[in-house]
């Protein structure tokens, strides 16, 4: 990617955003004011929105989930072999019990590839892991 301000979105945002009732809502829809405000380009995975749509399919209901499929706009990027490779090694030389999901090892496997490092989540393991 380029000098541009940008960063990936990862499902913690995008289910914050959406359901009013979770803990981070405000927090997460001030934070998407700031970056588009600033102006960043924001992108997600073709895995996190699988994610994302799961999650809010059993956290707030199919129809909503249905709903934010429709509308989102972000730009979509896939995962490559190599992303896939680079997330099975970040997981596999991780030690002790770690809380990061394959799918938050894919997206950092993209930003690395794509020289991305801001990323838009709530999840504090996420945002750990990106340190």
């Amino acid at each position: 990617m380029d000098s541009q301000l940008v960063a990936l979105v990862d499902s913690s945002a995008m289910v914050a955003l959406v359901d009013r009732d979770d803990a981070a809502h405000s927090a997460a829809v001030e934070a998407y004011r700031s970056l588009c405000q600033s102006g960043y380009r924001l992108f997600t995975t073709d895995h996190v929105v699988v994610e994302t749509y799961d999650l809010l399919a059993s956290g707030v209901g199919a129809s909503v989930a249905r709903a934010w499929l429709t509308s989102h706009k972000l730009p979509v990027y896939a995962t490559t072999d190599e992303d896939l490779a680079a997330a099975r090694t970040l997981l596999l030389e991780r030690s002790g019990d770690s809380p990061l999901s394959f799918t938050d090892a894919l997206s950092l496997a993209v930003m690395e590839r794509l020289g991305v490092n801001d990323a838009f989540a709530v999840d504090p393991a996420f945002l750990a892991a990106l340190g």
